[in-house]
């Protein structure tokens, strides 16, 4: 009886570690760059729970503005390093909507260690065509949440919210074309680094002084 007790144990205690492991969302660090033009941007993404951190760093490789989200809340924080000062940047204006024709294609590769799948997203009202490599994995919840929540105007970010079947994945590459071919602008993780975040990293430093508008 009680090798048989011990025997039961075992296998729930492995069913629940499978499980839990099969449900662990993301959390860690993803270093980013926007390329538009000439122009080269880097970012930091700085993921834990329903929180994301994004640093924007100048050319000279300075962190020149930080973004907190808070998905739960649905809120905005913007900082200003260089001036010490934060303000509300969340923005409550109805989503802008669009229609995209959405082809999942066959053409597989493996980005910044994940196994990937291209789908491609067109607007013929929009002239555009968006191209992204999505993971497989499902573990990514936050990006999804974190793109609702900053509610922005670019075709990468809204395109992405209206492609079905997408919910939980990342894209380690999303580039944005003309019809003709022609980019205009491309969003590239260039690191993935899975791993514990500190919670201050989400709060506004006691020093900053909030912006008042």
């Amino acid at each position: 009886m009680k090798k048989l007790i011990t025997l039961k144990t075992l296998v729930v205690t492995a069913f629940i570690a499978l499980t839990t492991s099969a449900n662990a969302q993301f959390e860690g660090v993803i270093d980013f760059k926007k390329v538009k033009g000439s122009e080269i941007t880097k970012y930091t993404y700085y993921v834990k729970g329903s929180k994301v951190r994004i640093d924007e760093f100048g050319p000279e490789g300075k962190v020149k503005g930080i973004m907190l989200i808070d998905t739960k809340k649905d809120m905005v924080t913007a900082l200003s390093p260089d001036r010490k000062l934060y303000m509300d940047a969340t923005n409550n204006k109805p989503p802008v909507k669009v229609t995209p024709q959405v082809t999942k294609t066959s053409k597989k590769q493996k980005m910044v260690g994940y196994d990937c799948t291209e789908w491609v997203v067109m607007s013929k009202m929009e002239s555009t065509i968006v191209s992204y490599w999505v993971t497989d994995e499902t573990k990514f919840s936050f990006f999804e949440a974190m793109l609702r929540t900053l509610n922005r105007k670019d075709r990468l970010s809204k395109y992405w919210l209206e492609v079905p079947g997408i919910d939980g994945r990342f894209t380690t590459k999303g580039t944005e074309k003309g019809m003709d071919g022609s980019v205009r602008m491309s969003l590239e993780a260039e690191k993935i680094e899975e791993k514990s975040v500190e919670d201050s990293l989400f709060e506004i430093p006691s020093n900053y002084v909030k912006f008042e508008k």
